[in-house]
């Protein structure tokens, strides 16, 4: 392992100089060119600001994207990432939060940027790349990045949380915790070498955007696409070189439901999911249409991915046996399930799920409480409520924050979950509880529907009645066109509270 990011870096672009490093639609940059453009980049950041600074990067998936996140780290600067969906009031309290000096955008994105530059006071500049200036900008400026000590335990990235129970918080990660969950990607999710091509259809932002250097150290391309569609994911993956993709449940859906093209994809060799748990009746079709090439992650921004990771053997062994669960934990990683009172738990048994690796974050950005709350004698208290079992598969039960109680009884909302994602007829769901007179709270189930199918109230009901117990059936179901998520892609439970409030059953 090189003793940073940036070694990492200039290793890639020499060894690799003249293969095709970046793809984004018609543009193409080498290794050595990526290398030549994020020194250039970084040099310029440092005639700004010292080490250290805080950067945001405002962009959508683009090869632009891909050398700024590479300038940032040789600069020796704390990247904070803003997926471009979020609104004005969360890109302003990610940058504030933070106290960004510079922000590095996109021209689209100028007009909302300039309205909020008087609420600003520490954003010193703003790269807009592409365009004469931003040419002009690295032209100007050196390739070569003067050699420094780094610190690895200092901070490197800032990845706000989705921000479900309030404001999204910074979990801060240095360079140490960066270079450990890339050394776990590559051992324990999927090993790439100079014949695959990463293709970036989740944001690059969060979860696909960690996927860039492990790619690119490997002598890999990455492929970015400005947004999802069936069609372009199979133009990526059949004509430019893609043979892997990061993705969340609900993609893999639209890719199997969108039958044209998907038979001509020659060498698909890996889909990793993240984000939520992969209904069982989604894997099994989607093995059964591209081969054994999934493979699950679980993450969260506090302890990036992978914690637990559920490979392309995993998804067939034993029958399809171990489809459901998060998978074994990867190696760096530690993990234990304690009771409320932080005892172990035994096989099999639910409780919190505690972690503990390189890969952990330092703590919060500026918010001490916030930070102690969630750790415990160097363990990081995920709030995720898990079982293992005696083989060491670990499977993701529920939110500890989700829970509810109806009757005096506990409901995971993940198990109601799994059985709804198994009608035939449901693209998502997502389970939540509603204040209820008289059992204190009662299950609620918001539903989007699969294109081309139905599914009623009843029919749903039904369905659940072959699996759940009464207590756990889901009393209001509403059907809603998407699920509210944040930026992150988890879904806002207490928007569809609000939801159910509204009484739009």
């Amino acid at each position: 392992m090189a003793t940073n990011i940036g070694e990492l870096i200039e290793r890639a672009s020499r060894r690799h100089a003249t293969r095709v490093a970046v793809v984004d639609g018609d543009r193409r940059l080498t290794f050595a060119e990526v290398g030549d453009r994020s020194g250039r980049l970084a040099n310029a950041l440092l005639a700004t600001c010292e080490p250290g600074a805080r950067v945001g990067l405002l962009l959508s998936n683009r090869l632009e994207f891909v050398e700024a996140d590479f300038a940032i780290a040789r600069a020796g600067m704390v990247k904070a990432p803003i997926n471009p969906r979020l609104t004005d009031d969360e890109r302003a309290h990610i940058l504030t939060n933070c106290s960004a000096e510079v922000l590095i955008t996109e021209e689209s994105e100028l007009e909302r940027v300039a309205a909020q530059r008087d609420g600003l006071p520490d954003l010193r500049r703003v790269v807009v790349v592409g365009g004469a200036d931003y040419a002009d900008l690295l032209a100007a400026s050196s390739p070569a990045v003067a050699p420094r000590t780094v610190d690895l335990d200092a901070p490197s990235m800032i990845l706000h949380t989705s921000g479900t129970t309030g404001r999204p918080k910074g979990a801060t990660t240095s360079q140490r915790s960066r270079l450990a969950s890339m050394q776990s990607m590559v051992l324990d999710e999927y090993t790439p070498g100079v014949g695959d091509g990463m293709v970036h259809v989740a944001p690059m932002s969060h979860g696909s955007g960690s996927k860039i250097l492990a790619f690119f150290t490997r002598g890999a391309k990455n492929l970015t696409l400005s947004k999802f569609d069936p069609a372009t994911f199979f133009e990526a993956m059949r004509s430019q070189g893609g043979t892997s993709t990061f993705v969340v449940p609900t993609m893999i859906r639209m890719v199997l439901d969108a039958d044209a093209g998907r038979g001509e994809i020659p060498d698909i060799r890996n889909i990793t999911y993240g984000g939520s748990p992969m209904p069982m009746a989604l894997a099994e079709e989607a093995i059964a249409a591209f081969g054994p090439v999934l493979t699950q992650v679980y993450g969260s921004c506090e302890a990036p991915h992978p914690v637990t990771s559920l490979s392309h053997l995993d998804h067939v062994a034993d029958g399809g046996a171990r489809l459901g669960s998060a998978g074994f934990v990867a190696s760096g990683v530690e993990v234990r399930i304690v009771d409320a009172d932080g005892r172990d738990v035994g096989s099999d048994e639910p409780g919190e799920l505690l972690i503990r690796g390189a890969n952990v974050m330092l703590g919060y950005w500026n918010d001490p409480t916030a930070t102690d709350k969630v750790f415990v004698d160097g363990w990081y208290r995920s709030g995720d409520i898990a079982q293992r079992s005696a083989t060491g598969l670990v499977s993701i039960v529920g939110r500890e924050r989700e829970m509810l109680i109806s009757g005096g009884l506990n409901v995971y909302p993940a198990e109601v979950e799994a059985v709804l994602h198994r009608h035939d007829g449901v693209s998502e769901a997502a389970v939540f509880g509603m204040p209820d007179d008289l059992w204190g709270e009662v299950v609620a189930a918001a539903i989007v529907t699969r294109a081309g199918r139905t599914a009623s109230a009843e029919d749903i009901r039904n369905h659940c009645m072959e699996s759940l117990a009464g207590y756990k059936l889901p009393r209001q179901i509403f059907f809603v066109d998407e699920l509210p998520k944040g930026n992150t892609g988890k879904v806002s439970k207490k928007e569809l509270v609000a939801l159910g409030a509204g009484g739009h059953a």
